[in-house]
């Protein structure tokens, strides 16, 4: 086996040129410099020498003219392997002082392993001892001169890369620049860890966002900036994904402040190698989501007071359909109970049914009525109200409603601002309201009505749906009860939802309120914690001046019994005849038609006059008012009084009476209807 010596001062060349031979067959052995070549040959037989020419302590040309003149070694071929400024000089110079071959880097493998192979074939043949061919002064005049322009090359080259390196160096420092304005000017946080978690760089906007100074940071791991819940979490994501694809998805968590607030973040981690492929740390970018998560809650809460609201719209639509058909049969049984009783004799034993009927019947009522205030449709007189002097009002009345264990407080503004309401639907609320409010209290507790002033803005409005900007007078009522849950508050205002025993309320109380605020262009919010109490805020639009005064409703005392002509118009056929004969009972000349253009073939036939024309407000073909105007374009002297289960949008807006009309309310007793005819004809 050929021993071959390979001497360079770069490693990496060496071990590149020592795997060649080796795959060829070659034992080979190594120097970095011509010195340390020598000490080898001295101690080993070498067949064949291959050297780099640049190298320190001895170069390659020194290292061959000593092998060539020295008489134990000039038999070892010599093969000058180099790209170090190589010119035909160079090679000249080398063949002259005894090289065998001169080979330029780089040099395709196949290439070199054919000089290889030549040389130590030529080698086998020659015997004869290689003669130097100059003489030492002309070896050394020429090696100077070699060696200096190639030393003066290596300065050339060493200023170049010196000049490039500058370059470099001043291209890293403006992109070093470049890097620190953008990691300082980032509105999201930065932050990088080692593989330990601890805290090594962090930008301006990391530490704004946690309230802690930069070198605080770093006596921190991030996960003592993160709530315990959420360790596992986020182990989970540096384990299943950092580590196993070099990055994590988009994900959320929470930090914690310097000062102890918890806040949410959206972020996402990146691991960071070094050369050796290892992971050396992981660093991420961080964004604060604290107001993307207030507004998400805020479109959440819109969506749901949005559902809220619809439903409610729903079920009064349906609540105002059922009213007006039970109004139309309570009609019917009023009109009958009154007829029984008028037949019969104060001893008759079949009064006491009577008697139940009739109560029944105003139960039945006063639901009705609950379902049309919650619906919108029932009939109210509003007027310029002073809500602090009607809660004055109703104190005492409140007081005995509550009881003594319930302390009731009034806290009133001063100056308040009037609204436009009908007095007995602030009963309704006040009554209503402490009810719930003394039934929440059963141990004793405090019930505190106040009134204020308030002017809505455009905020509040944009957060709560329903909620118009303008003026208004608040008025709360708050106790200090068992408070409701979060499901209960969902469905406190829908007729008939009760968390009440049974048998002790309807649920239609606060159906009933809300149907009232509403219907008064108000709007109502309601706050409540299990175990601390509610308070319910209704908003009523506050009117600009006093306007109107405040007139007390007056009782009115009319004969039950009256003459002239009636025609009546009703549908319902039973409630058509009873209606006709209590009419006839109390001295009236009664007409009666089942539709309107029945009525109006009567009006064109007769030729007496009619005094009053009694219409259903919905009826099929043509409504009551369409009637009542073309009735009246032949007896513009006629009166109309109209009767619905419900009112109609034909007559009323939103529920309010306009100038001119009259209108009576189904269910009503015989002398509801008497007065009402009274008051018309008189």
């Amino acid at each position: 086996m050929m021993n071959v010596l390979i001497v360079d001062d770069q490693e990496e060349n060496r071990y590149l040129l020592e795997s060649l031979l080796k795959g060829h067959g070659y034992a080979v052995q190594s120097a970095a410099n011509g010195a340390e070549a020598l000490e080898q040959l001295k101690s080993g037989v070498i067949d064949l020498i291959i050297s780099d020419i640049l190298m320190p302590v001895m170069d390659g040309f020194e290292l061959c003219r000593k092998v060539k003149t020295d008489e134990a070694f000039r038999h070892i071929p010599f093969i000058v392997y180099t790209a170090t400024y190589t010119g035909p000089k160079d090679e000249e110079f080398a063949l002259k002082i005894g090289a065998d071959r001169f080979i330029v880097k780089p040099c395709e493998p196949d290439v070199l392993m054919e000089t290889v192979q030549g040389v130590a074939a030529l080698s086998k043949d020659c015997k004869k001892p290689v003669q130097v061919q100059l003489q030492d002064e002309e070896v050394f005049k020429l090696y100077n001169e070699r060696l200096v322009r190639k030393l003066e090359q290596k300065m050339l080259e060493l200023e170049e890369e010196s000049k490039a390196l500058r370059d470099a160096e001043h291209a890293l420092r403006i992109s070093e620049r470049k890097y620190r304005r953008l990691h300082e000017s980032m509105t999201d946080g930065f932050v990088y860890v080692d593989m330990q978690g601890h805290i090594l760089e962090t930008n301006e906007s990391y530490r704004k966002m946690l309230g802690y100074p930069e070198e605080e940071l770093t006596r921190l791991t991030y996960r003592d900036l993160t709530p315990e819940k959420w360790h596992a979490f986020e182990e989970g994501i540096v384990q299943e994904q950092v580590l196993l694809k070099g990055y994590s998805d988009v994900y959320e968590k929470e930090y914690r402040k310097k000062d102890g607030t918890i806040f949410p973040v959206e972020l996402r981690t990146f691991l960071l190698c070094n050369d050796a492929g290892e992971s050396e740390g992981m660093w991420a970018i961080v964004r604060d989501i604290s107001e993307r998560k207030k507004a998400e809650q805020t479109q959440k809460t819109l969506e749901a007071q949005l559902h809220q609201a619809q439903k409610l719209e729903t079920v009064g639509r349906l609540a105002g359909g059922v009213a007006h058909d039970f109004n139309n049969m309570l009609a019917i049984i009023f009109i009958a109970v009154e007829m029984i009783r008028n037949a019969l004799d104060e001893a008759s034993p079949i009064l006491t049914f009577v008697r139940d009927i009739d109560y029944a019947a105003k139960r039945a009522r006063d639901i009705t009525r609950q379902l049309l205030a919650f619906s919108r449709k029932q009939m109210i007189s509003p007027r310029p109200c002073d809500m602090n002097e009607l809660i004055a009002d109703m104190e005492k009345s409140l007081a005995r409603l509550i009881g003594e264990d319930i302390e009731l407080r009034f806290v009133p503004q001063q100056d308040l601002g009037q609204v436009r309401i009908d007095p007995t639907q602030v009963d309704q609320i006040l009554v209503n309201l402490a009810v719930n409010a003394r039934d929440a209290m059963p141990q004793g507790g405090k019930l505190t009505i106040e009134t204020a002033n308030i002017d809505i803005g455009e905020e509040f409005g944009r957060e709560h749906v329903g909620f118009t900007p303008g003026r208004y007078v608040r008025l709360v009522v708050s106790d200090t009860g068992c408070g409701m849950d979060k499901e209960t508050l969902e469905h406190i205002f829908e007729p008939f939802y009760t968390t009440k025993e049974e048998g002790k309320g309807t649920g239609l109380g606060l159906a009933t309120i809300y149907g009232i605020v509403k219907q008064n262009q108000g709007f109502i919010d309601v706050y409540s914690e299990v175990g601390f109490g509610t308070s319910f805020k209704i908003y009523l639009p506050r009117m600009a001046d006093a306007g109107e005064s405040v007139v007390a409703e007056q009782d009115i005392t009319v004969a039950s019994t009256g003459r002239g002509s009636i025609l009546i118009v009703e549908d319902d056929e039973v409630l058509c005849r009873s209606a006709r004969t209590i009419l006839e009972s109390l001295g009236y000349v009664v007409t009666s038609a089942m539709t309107p253009s029945e009525a109006l073939t009567i009006v064109k036939q007769r030729k007496d006059r009619i005094d009053l024309l009694i219409t259903d407000v919905v009826m099929p073909g043509m409504s009551g008012v369409q009637l009542a105007d073309q009735i009246s374009s032949l007896h513009p002297a006629i009166k109309v009084l109209y009767m619905s289960g419900y009112t109609a949008e034909a007559i009323v807006h939103r529920g309010v009476l306009d100038e001119g009309i009259h209108f009576i309310q189904k269910p009503f007793r015989t002398g509801d209807l008497a007065t009402k005819i009274r008051e018309l004809l008189d």
